[in-house]
């Protein structure tokens, strides 16, 4: 991915993780503290975690076209970073001391839901878009014989 290929990657990224963050917000919210209401500040979280969630994009910065296997080594280091940040960032330290292990178990498992849904997501897109193009290709290609 190059340079402005990874600003456009991270932008789009960025806007779908804070959807998804909220969603998972509510969910976990909802299971975990289920009396809890929020104010309007607590819609600055999903934008905080997505921004530093967005970050670990920069590992896929690259100056060529990467094999298969740099892809897939890339994808495991950039979704170990986002793990670490967004854990490091979400979860206080008391919840650690307190030895609640099921809400950091958890909150891995949402993070890891969020990272496989926006790659999907992110391929299907990609994956509809070539296909029109080849279609339109072909009409070209026929209209031009």
């Amino acid at each position: 991915m190059r340079g402005k290929e990874l600003l456009v990657d991270m932008i789009y990224t960025y806007f779908m993780l804070v959807t998804m963050i909220l969603a998972v917000m509510m969910i976990l919210g909802s299971y975990f503290m289920p009396e809890v209401r929020f104010g309007y500040e607590s819609f600055r979280a999903p934008l905080i975690y997505a921004a530093f969630g967005t970050i670990p994009n920069i590992v896929m910065y690259a100056k060529k076209e990467l094999t298969v296997r740099q892809l897939l080594v890339r994808k495991f280091i950039q979704l170990i970073l986002v793990e670490i940040i967004v854990i490091a960032i979400a979860v206080p330290a008391e919840i650690f001391k307190e030895g609640k292990a099921e809400i950091v178990t958890l909150l891995a498992i949402s993070i890891l839901a969020v990272f496989v849904l926006t790659h999907l997501i992110e391929w299907f897109q990609n994956y509809a878009v070539a296909k029109q193009m080849t279609e339109e290709l072909l009409v070209f290609q026929k209209n031009h014989e």
